[in-house]
């Protein structure tokens, strides 16, 4: 038996859900090739809006799958001609789409290496996933409306004068 809470963000509505199966959970989910991530309806949306290359979406799918499973998000970048070479593109298509994915909100930096925002795309449960967004630098872009932090949309309506 699994217990799944999901959390509506724009109601604030708390779903719980309650799973059975007669299967261990260790056999209850087979992926081909093992660990996944997880993205939500909302995510999904924002990456298919996002205003990326062809390189930046398949750059980002390919940090999904390279991430490091006990560090959640964090994508180890030894160089950047060995990370380009290890995702099988050149290293200046690398650095546009690592810019792109980083102005969109999608990843930030850490050190020298990337991080997944663990608020977008996650692959750990939801405790881990919580302290990971305690780490989302300040300064990052917002992915699921593209903008960037501090800015506060008023809308002031009409005025005539």
């Amino acid at each position: 038996m699994t217990k799944i809470e999901t959390v509506n963000r724009s109601t604030g509505e708390v779903q719980d859900l309650t799973v059975h199966s007669s299967v261990g959970a260790a056999h209850a989910l087979w992926f081909r090739g093992g660990g996944y991530t997880t993205m939500g309806y909302d995510a999904h949306e924002a990456l298919a809006e996002a205003d990326l290359s062809g390189a930046g979406y398949r750059l980002f799918h390919k940090m999904c799958a390279l991430q490091n499973r006990k560090d959640h998000g964090l994508v180890r970048v030894e160089s950047q001609a060995k990370f380009a070479e290890q995702v099988g593109m050149s290293q200046p298509t690398v650095s546009r789409a690592l810019r792109q994915l980083a102005d969109a909100g999608f990843i930030y930096p850490d050190g020298r290496d990337w991080r997944l925002r663990p608020d977008f795309v996650f692959n750990g449960n939801g405790a881990a996933q919580g302290r990971a967004i305690q780490n989302i630098p300040a300064d990052s872009t917002d992915p699921y409306t593209g903008q960037p932090p501090g800015l506060t949309v008023i809308d002031g309506g009409d005025s005539e004068g």
